[in-house]
């Protein structure tokens, strides 16, 4: 009882934060975000089973080189934008012809990306009803990616950023609040002496493959580099820095505590399987 009102007192508390107006009008926070929102997606709730199934006890220490390796692409990318603000490419130069071709095809890897994380959201909603249906969660996914369409067509961008910050400061009390249920459920096992250490079943090959496909769950900061209407490049540069520790600090934390609590076979690789 004690812990379920300790977790409601967090989310409330976080949440009353996030929507306090000062930090809501707060344009370096507006500018935090975007690559927030993409880095911390749908597929944080499946990274859980699939660091605990696939790598055991090894689980954080693969979450911190995951992120490591994310802040260096995400160095590189800060550098790009300085670049940019100090010297543009001219039209038709080999640089310039580059940047378009990346362009698109950052633009079709994010239609995968977010289809694929609104198919999570669908299926992440419609397992909280027995509906039995698995077509319904296509449905929800459907309903919203249209909703997403009509809004960014006939509103622009700074509606869709404010539909994200609203979304971003309910999921990160949400966090909040997971967080503290774990490292709650976490300090009981270590006190019982119940802590598991599952051995990781991969090979290092594998290991290896899976971490690198794993990439795409702490991917998104690239988003900072695209808001060049919006915001100045020091902005984007600082912003992008800060949504990546944000996110790394919870990622961090949320494997380390769920990787000791539960033996082999209970986290399934499902994509419902962190709430089932």
């Amino acid at each position: 009882m004690i812990k379920d009102i300790a977790i409601i007192l967090v989310v409330v508390a976080v949440a009353a934060a996030l929507f306090h107006p000062r930090l809501v009008r707060d344009w370096k926070w507006r500018a935090t975000v975007t690559p927030l929102a993409s880095i911390i997606g749908s597929g944080f709730l499946v990274l859980g089973p699939i660091l605990d199934y696939s790598y055991g006890y090894l689980a954080p220490a693969v979450m911190a080189s995951l992120c490591t390796a994310a802040y260096l692409f995400g160095a590189a990318i800060r550098r790009n934008i300085a670049q940019l603000e100090q010297q543009a490419w001219e039209t038709g130069s080999l640089e310039s012809r580059l940047e378009v071709l990346a362009s698109w095809v950052l633009a079709f890897a994010y239609v995968i990306s977010v289809a694929y994380y609104l198919n999570l959201f669908g299926a992440f909603s419609v397992s909280m009803f027995d509906t039995g249906q698995a077509g319904n969660g296509r449905t929800v996914t459907s309903g919203v990616l249209i909703f997403l369409l009509i809004i960014g067509w006939t509103r622009g961008f700074s509606a869709l950023e404010s539909l994200e910050q609203v979304s971003v400061s309910i999921k990160l009390a949400i966090i909040c609040g997971l967080l503290v249920g774990l490292a709650w459920f976490f300090a009981e096992k270590s006190a019982a002496h119940d802590l598991v250490l599952n051995p990781p079943p991969l090979g290092l090959w594998e290991g290896f493959v899976l971490a690198l496909g794993l990439i795409i769950t702490v991917q998104g900061f690239e988003t900072s580099r695209y808001l060049a209407d919006e915001y100045d490049a020091q902005t984007r540069i600082s912003t992008m820095r800060r949504a990546q520790w944000i996110s790394a600090g919870i990622y961090v934390l949320y494997i380390g505590l769920l990787s000791f609590l539960f033996p082999p076979g209970v986290l399934e690789l499902r994509e419902t399987a962190i709430i089932d």
